[in-house]
């Protein structure tokens, strides 16, 4: 394990992702790994294989997310959205008599003991709660 300034190179190879990412938002964090990596030729291999594995990673999944989705598949996906949308308002529609009303029911199950030097315990086994709108 190497040193160069105030960080290991174990350190600094963690801190390579975060900094890649941008997500090191302290400047003097930042300014650390940039002093270490300039002074480390090992480190700064490392984050500039990992800065060269992010830019390829990201120029293939921008290259497959400019494909454009065929005509029928957005016919489709309207046709159904519709069609759901036709089913919730027949479910309210039915439902409508009963707006307003809501039902619920609690049940709690529990255990009480006194050992036989007085402590007292209570345990609570169950609980249930239900409640339904309309």
């Amino acid at each position: 394990m190497s040193t160069h300034g105030h960080q290991s190179c174990e350190e600094i190879l963690v801190a390579i992702l975060l900094y890649t990412d941008n997500e090191i938002v302290d400047s003097s964090e930042r300014l650390s790994l940039e002093s270490h990596c300039e002074q480390c030729p090992g480190c700064q291999a490392n984050l500039q294989a990992h800065q060269e594995n992010v830019r390829l990673i990201k120029q293939l999944l921008g290259g497959a997310c400019r494909e454009e989705a065929p005509a029928s598949l957005h016919e489709r996906l309207i046709a159904q959205i519709e069609w759901q949308a036709a089913q919730m308002q027949a479910q309210e529609a039915a439902f409508a008599p009963f707006a307003g009303f809501t039902q619920s029911f609690t049940q709690t199950i529990m255990q009480r003991s006194i050992s036989p030097d007085g402590e007292i315990t209570i345990e609570i086994s169950h609980t249930e709660e239900f409640r339904e709108g309309f």
